[in-house]
């Protein structure tokens, strides 16, 4: 990725993360996790196969932040050390990403039999996979532009049926845009209300932002 003109990316091992295990969600929140989300217009996760599906600790850090993520694209990376390679991985994290309101790319990298793709010290032993990974990266970047131009340009307040009120970024003052609406049911404090998280971008500094209301439960569909 960092070939590519305008891009850089950044690696982080969720193993190497202080995570307690004794709480979960956005308790647990790592700052340095939740800032780095924060900041990319879009993810990579490459997971290995455990059991038809993907590892805990991967569920784990992914569900200690909710607005990071929206709206973001994410390209899926499935690994196993035997000949599905990592399909399963795929399918059981689609959904997953859905809920978190990420936006998944069509193409996928899929690495079976893995022993023999990397050797032990990380080098690539089979170039074909630097061919096949060209389509998943030119997408992931198109997807990553057009979503980051939606976060900071388009706003769903355009088809309210109430005006809204402009919310000035914090940092430099320009009005952010209200791109999506999340419900965060941990903070509801009771079952006839729901709490709304109206997540936000400014076109300006590219700060991004959450600002929360209570609404009646019957508004959901």
């Amino acid at each position: 990725l960092n070939r590519r003109a305008g891009v850089r990316s950044h690696v982080i091992d969720i193993a190497a993360l202080p995570l307690p295990v004794d709480d979960a969600g956005e308790a647990i929140k790592q700052a340095a996790y939740s800032e780095a989300i924060s900041a990319a217009d879009g993810l990579v996760i490459v997971a290995p196969e455990y059991n038809h599906s993907f590892p805990g600790l991967l569920k784990h850090i992914l569900d200690s932040c909710l607005n990071e993520y929206i709206h973001k694209a994410v390209g899926l990376v499935g690994v196993s050390a035997g000949p599905f390679a990592g399909i399963r991985v795929v399918q059981s994290l689609l959904p997953v990403m859905r809920e978190l309101g990420l936006v998944t790319i069509f193409w996928d990298i899929n690495i079976g039999q893995v022993g023999k793709v990397f050797a032990e010290d990380g080098r690539l032993l089979d170039d074909a996979f630097v061919r096949r990974s060209d389509r998943f990266i030119r997408e992931l970047i198109w997807m990553s532009k057009v979503l980051r131009h939606g976060r900071e340009q388009v706003t769903i307040d355009e088809e309210a049926t109430e005006a809204a009120k402009p919310v000035p970024c914090p940092a430099c003052g320009t009005p952010m845009t209200h791109h999506a609406d999340k419900v965060i049911p941990a903070a509801a404090t009771s079952e006839s209300e729901v709490v709304i998280a109206a997540a936000r971008a400014c076109s300006g500094c590219g700060a991004q932002g959450v600002t929360l209301r209570s609404a009646p439960a019957a508004e959901l569909p």
